[in-house]
């Protein structure tokens, strides 16, 4: 996959002032406020090839309109995904819009006059979207938490980033118990069964600012019983817990690593690298 040719928004990554006092220093002149489907494309085309899943370990720029992570949360993306690259093209181009309305096309400083960014007054997508946006976000299944003999499911609130646990069998809002805070900051969360030796079913999940894998401890799930585990897992995808695969009595983890699409099981408690780390598969 080639590396993208221009990145977007690198005036403002390069300058070290807040996103709101940048928009507040944009040129008096409207910026432009949207643009056809079709001139999106060219700027994508332009960007990252025209690759909407744009995502290379360790660079600052994802998606198919290069966004950095900063200006995509900034803008309201996290309503979409965590990371630009795993929103679909409609919701890149939404969020892009609300940029272009902010910054105008200076905000892709080579792709935007070229794709004539700046001249296209076309509203690509004017109704909603498309696909309408859960309230909740990670579900994850963590086992019996309740001691009912019954498995619990955890799902954070988007607009809130409240964490939740509902208790089965019927999972409904009648059962659900607000379990932690601060939630949507974290991806990738995933039940893992009891690591820790106390009986009770462990949650490890991303750090969607810094890629550090951390684990918690249930019942509550809250900071108080945070620790970090691990750094780098921003360049793993569907983390799931499988439990006890290699016979040790602790629950390990799958993942796919993002750049070679490579299966790995990583062993509990650490789930670190190095000798925990196995690569199980090809293509995922």
């Amino acid at each position: 996959m080639p590396s993208p040719v221009h990145k977007a928004f690198a005036r403002t990554a390069a300058v070290a002032v807040p996103l709101a006092l940048t928009i507040l220093l944009a040129p008096a002149a409207a910026p432009a406020g949207a643009a056809s489907v079709a001139t999106w494309d060219k700027v994508a085309q332009c960007e990252s090839s025209g690759n909407w899943s744009y995502n290379q370990p360790g660079h600052p720029y994802y998606g198919g309109l290069q966004f950095l992570k900063s200006t995509w949360d900034a803008f309201g993306g996290r309503q979409y995904a965590a990371y630009p690259h795993q929103a679909t093209k409609e919701q890149q181009i939404r969020i892009a819009e609300k940029v272009l309305a902010a910054q105008g096309q200076g905000a892709w400083p080579t792709c935007g006059p070229a794709a004539g960014l700046g001249g296209d007054p076309a509203i690509p997508y004017p109704d909603e979207p498309s696909t309408p946006q859960p309230n909740m976000a990670n579900l994850t299944r963590v086992g019996d938490i309740t001691g009912d003999g019954v498995p619990d499911l955890l799902a954070v609130e988007r607009a809130t980033g409240d964490l939740y646990r509902y208790s089965g069998p019927s999972y409904s809002g009648g059962s659900r118990v607000k379990t932690g805070t601060g939630w949507n900051a974290m991806s990738s969360i995933s039940g893992v069964g009891d690591v820790t030796g106390d009986g009770v079913a462990d949650v490890v999940a991303v750090d969607a600012s810094n890629g550090n894998l951390y684990r918690y401890s249930g019942p509550n799930y809250n900071g108080a019983t945070k620790v970090q585990i691990g750094t780098g897992w921003d360049a793993m995808a569907n983390i799931t817990g499988v439990g006890d695969v290699t016979g040790d009595g602790v629950p390990d983890l799958l993942a796919v690593e993002r750049a070679t699409g490579h299966l790995y099981r990583y062993s509990g408690p650490s789930f670190q690298g190095g000798t925990a780390r196995v690569r199980i598969g090809t293509s995922w």
